[in-house]
């Protein structure tokens, strides 16, 4: 899989705060940093190993803040940073609740505008 430039995205991405992931892949597990994510996909860093991916799928959960996400994640691109790696991906089959949790949060770090 190639790198993607970061910067050209299709959708919003934000930050999460208080959120964890861990992945589940052909290799065993092992956890990541949430970089930011979207209503479509996920950046993840800090990972200690390649992720070796079935058919380019893995699956993770996304837990914090009370809330767990199990997803289902595509391997879009990865890059290596120093010894970790990062990874883009895309959610298989978004859940609702993925949606929504990113909307609120889309809303909650967006700039307020004000009318005078």
């Amino acid at each position: 899989m190639n790198q993607q430039n970061t910067e050209q995205r299709k959708h919003t991405r934000t930050k999460l705060a208080g959120m964890e992931i861990h992945i589940s892949d052909r290799a065993g597990f092992c956890t990541g940093t949430i970089k930011d994510v979207s209503r479509y996909g996920i950046c993840i860093a800090d990972l200690p190993r390649k992720l070796h991916a079935q058919h380019g799928l893995f699956d993770a959960i996304v837990s914090g803040n009370g809330k767990n996400f199990k997803l289902r994640l595509e391997e879009k691109w990865k890059a290596k940073d120093g010894l970790n790696t990062v990874v883009g991906a895309g959610i298989d089959n978004v859940p609702w609740t993925w949606t929504e949790m990113v909307m609120h949060q889309e809303s909650a770090t967006s700039p307020v505008k004000t009318t005078h």
